[in-house]
């Protein structure tokens, strides 16, 4: 029984540069705190690289330069009406070096929960050769270098980190979203999508995840059932099966399953295979052990039944001749004994399915263990409870 593995969700997802501006010099926009919320909670990587990083602290270091021209300037306005300010010089007035800029956002970054990658170490033949031919991102007049390396970096970072790559590029950059073929004919599946978006798109990978989680524990769950299901039809086939009219008529059987006539006799009853598992649906009516966990096994039974049923040839026998317009003179016209109804009785192989309630150990099963299976009772079979496979091998011996 394999580990469930991610049908949906990317393993990683790259930002570029334009991204991180729109999401402001301190990250505080709404979608980027929401994209870490959902990263950081099912450990997707959230990766820059070093230029990408260089470029924004670029960014950042142009809104202090300005706030600080700002600031120098509504000093000088102020002093200049006699408002009273404390003895700053504008020497005093210094912005971070850019390496130490660099270094701390690095820190901070790598706190939210960013990863940051190195850069592509990109030979420069090929850059050439990829600006000649206008490879995206590079457009007209070789434009687009620090893109194709930020690119390039996530390519490789990709191939070295996944063996099955499924990835998201979040970008607002025409150009770069026109180069999935960088990651193509490496193998690595893509998508290229703008920050409006891409919370949206992951709260929908979501929503299709557990979807396909949930029916990968069903199918888990049911692989590891069938390991014992020798065993169960064997326990159905030696314990004692009630019988009743709503299993075998009722009234919620489907039309083509349905028995028209009197059911005279059982001739024989085998169950044949099982056909589903759920788990963790309890017994109606009935408290489950905080120690185990609940499953139910539907088992297909066969049955071979003599059913009474009364054919339409009698309903089709003439009785009398009548004439619509001599009926005043020839009134009352005397009916011809009918035959009598004779019934025909067939045997008929009907299928039906019958529960099984078991049980395994629920503390592994959190932990992704399934063992120590029960059989604990049956709606339709009379039969001891909470039995081990143990037990059942030595009543059915």
């Amino acid at each position: 029984m394999t580990e469930y593995v991610w049908k949906h969700l990317p393993y990683a997802i790259y930002l570029d540069t334009n991204v991180l501006r729109s999401a402001g010099y301190s990250l505080d926009a709404q979608w980027i705190n929401e994209l870490l919320s959902i990263t950081n909670e099912y450990g997707i990587s959230l990766c820059i690289s070093d230029l990408v990083l260089t470029e924004w602290c670029e960014y950042i270091i142009g809104v202090l330069e300005s706030n600080r021209q700002k600031l120098l300037s509504s000093m000088n306005l102020l002093k200049h009406y006699n408002v009273r300010l404390p003895d700053i010089r504008p020497e005093e007035v210094n912005l971070l070096e850019k390496t130490h800029l660099i270094e701390l956002m690095s820190r901070k970054l790598k706190t939210a929960g960013f990863d940051i990658i190195q850069n592509w170490d990109a030979p420069l033949s090929q850059l050439l050769s990829e600006a000649v031919a206008k490879k995206p991102p590079f457009e007209q007049g070789g434009k687009g270098l620090c893109d194709a390396v930020i690119l390039e970096s996530y390519v490789k970072h990709a191939k070295e980190n996944f063996a099955e790559a499924r990835v998201l590029v979040v970008s607002n950059d025409s150009a770069v979203k026109r180069s999935e073929v960088r990651f193509k004919e490496r193998g690595i599946t893509v998508e290229f999508i703008s920050e409006s978006d891409i919370v949206g798109k992951l709260k929908s990978f979501l929503k299709d995840e557990v979807a396909a989680y949930i029916e990968h524990k069903k199918s888990r769950l049911k692989e590891y059932v069938l390991t014992y299901e020798l065993t169960i039809l064997d326990f159905v086939r030696k314990t004692p099966l009630r019988i009743t009219d709503w299993m075998l008529n009722g009234p919620f059987t489907k039309e083509e399953d349905r028995i028209y006539g009197t059911i005279e006799s059982i001739h024989s009853v085998r169950p044949t295979k099982i056909t589903d598992v759920i788990g963790n649906a309890p017994t109606y009516g009935e408290e489950t052990p905080p120690d185990r966990y609940p499953v139910q096994i539907f088992v297909e039974i066969e049955l071979d039944i003599l059913v009474r049923q009364y054919g339409l040839e009698p309903l089709m026998q003439t009785r009398a001749v009548v004439q619509p317009n001599m009926m005043n003179k020839d009134a009352p016209v005397t009916l011809e004994k009918g035959a009598k109804y004779q019934p025909q009785e067939i045997v008929r192989t009907i299928t039906r399915s019958i529960t099984i309630h078991a049980t395994i150990d629920a503390q592994k099963e959190k932990n992704e263990v399934l063992d120590d299976f029960r059989i604990e009772k049956n709606n339709l079979l009379t039969s001891e409870s909470g039995r081990t496979l143990g037990d059942l091998a030595s009543h059915l011996e």
